[in-house]
């Protein structure tokens, strides 16, 4: 794994080490303190989080709660939610990643992008590096895709990574569509995919 200098001083930036992952245009790595301002302006448009949480925007200080829980998670679990860093820009533009949130859904595929980032296919692009991770280097057997009903596209992201629609159900307050792939139907569409451990 690939060690990720955060702040030297003990708390939530203390050092650790991850896999960081490569595509054709993302850099996927943990993410750092340095990453709030570019996370904040992404988690302060009302657009892009019309269908996160809960549905507004998020302070400052709220943003970095979430990047602290973010890291804090993925140094518990080995693995998490990625900052999506743009290579050619060298700048974060959201997220993706795996999270484990309900018992019943199990590992979840999670993502949020920058609105100037929409219909780019990135989403997708993480989203299949994620699932390869996932089934590859975790040896998971399948892989959940949780989004509100009324997000169509979040569920057309869902759909290109093979994803099938399980059901319609309401977690954590929301009316939400499951979508899931198993291990044994997900294939590798031989995009551009590097681990550097």
């Amino acid at each position: 794994m690939v060690a990720v200098t955060l702040h030297t001083d003990a708390g939530p930036w203390a050092p650790f080490t991850a896999d960081l992952i490569e595509t054709a245009r993302l850099r996927l790595r943990v993410f750092t303190p340095e990453d709030l301002d570019a996370m904040h302006s992404i988690t302060s448009d009302p657009e892009v989080m019309r269908y996160i949480g809960p549905r507004a925007p998020l302070s400052r200080d709220e943003t970095e709660v979430n990047l602290v829980n973010i890291v804090a998670a993925f140094r518990r679990r080995g693995f998490g939610r990625w900052a999506l860093e743009k290579k050619a820009a060298g700048r974060v533009v959201g997220y993706c990643g795996l999270s484990l949130g309900l018992e019943e859904v199990g590992v979840e595929l999670a993502y949020m992008l920058a609105r100037s980032e929409w219909g780019t296919g990135l989403a997708t692009e993480a989203g299949r590096a994620c699932l390869r991770y996932g089934f590859e280097r975790l040896n998971l057997e399948s892989i959940a895709g949780l989004t509100m009903h009324d997000n169509r596209r979040s569920r057309r992201v869902l759909e290109r990574l093979g994803m099938k629609y399980v059901r319609e159900a309401r977690f954590h307050g929301f009316d939400c569509v499951w979508y899931s792939i198993a291990r044994r139907d997900w294939r590798d569409d031989g995009s551009f995919y590097r681990v550097v451990s």
